[in-house]
């Protein structure tokens, strides 16, 4: 059971290592400037590999319960389905349902653990493999490991690193526990946090923050749904920032360097210098040659 990209890698090397009976996936859905109907990643692999998929929209009806029953599966494997299993579907299967989840629980419990992990300026995240149980990411962990996140990870990096090392670690631990191998580890009760959905009001920057509070922020947010600000009342994107080392005493928002480089004074007398950005319709473009053809004075402001 999955859906997007993240969970293409596990489908692949589960296929290869066990019989899949079936494949579960949320169904198709308009997107796009043409809002043309498109396979989710997962309903597209399972059909390259010729596998049987079932894309019911809920998991709420008992026509949709049975079905899954009559599959007789002995394990159900979870990778970012997006739709919450009722108690019935976990307790069917032999062995249960484990989930590979994208961060080092209880920390980050919830739909969105790459972009908070990285917008609150974690160090280390993880994949953790859970047997999963009625609460959200509450079950006990099968296996776990860490990465680093790096000052240069955005949310896209860090997606795909966690993406293949789920995937290598859903082979090991399936086999150690379906021979018994592994005991399964309560999660700790100290420590639990909820990485909300992100939503597109919260790609606004305010520049009253830090300067590492929105370069953070931009890091998370990179590539959905990005940040942005306003010039002149036109939309800008902050595609990329790198932190710097001036003080300031001006107003947060305030453009206090723009030749060859954009520097914006940020909360706390920080400053953050704007790399990349993009205005709208345009490509993305350096702040050299977003300069080039924007005229900005030091004083302007970004901000609605």
């Amino acid at each position: 059971m999955g859906t997007p990209d993240f969970a293409v890698p596990s489908l692949r090397v589960v296929e290869k290592n066990y019989n899949i009976v079936a494949v579960y996936s949320q169904p198709a859905r308009p997107s796009g400037r043409g809002m043309k109907t498109k396979l989710s990643p997962i309903e597209k692999t399972a059909r390259e590999l010729n596998l049987r998929t079932i894309t019911p929209s809920t998991l709420k009806h008992e026509d949709i319960f049975l079905q899954f029953k009559n599959l007789k599966p002995e394990l159900v494997i979870v990778v970012a389905y997006g739709l919450l299993l009722p108690e019935k579907f976990l307790t069917t299967p032999k062995f249960g349902c484990i989930n590979g989840h994208a961060s080092l629980l209880p920390r980050w419990r919830g739909a969105a653990p790459i972009q908070r992990a990285i917008e609150a300026g974690d160090s280390k995240t993880g994949t953790c493999i859970m047997l999963m149980e009625k609460g959200m990411d509450t079950g006990p962990i099968l296996s776990s490991k860490s990465i680093n996140i790096h000052s240069s990870d955005t949310s896209k990096t860090i997606h795909d690193k966690l993406s293949n090392l789920t995937a290598e670690m859903l082979v090991k631990t399936i086999k150690e526990y379906i021979d018994g191998k592994v005991v399964p580890k309560k999660q700790k009760k100290d420590g639990v946090k909820y990485a909300d959905k992100v939503v597109k009001d919260e790609s606004i920057i305010n520049w009253n923050l830090s300067s590492i509070d929105i370069f953070n922020k931009v890091r998370a947010f990179d590539p959905f749904p990005s940040t942005y600000t306003f010039l002149s009342g036109v939309k800008i994107k902050i595609i990329e920032s790198q932190l710097c080392e001036y003080s300031h005493q001006f107003k947060p928002g305030t453009i206090i360097k723009s030749n060859n480089e954009i520097i914006v004074a940020c909360g706390n007398r920080s400053t953050l210098e704007i790399k990349y950005l993009q205005k709208p319709g345009k490509n993305i473009m350096s702040a050299k040659d977003f300069l080039n053809g924007t005229k900005i004075s030091i004083g302007e402001k970004f901000g609605s």
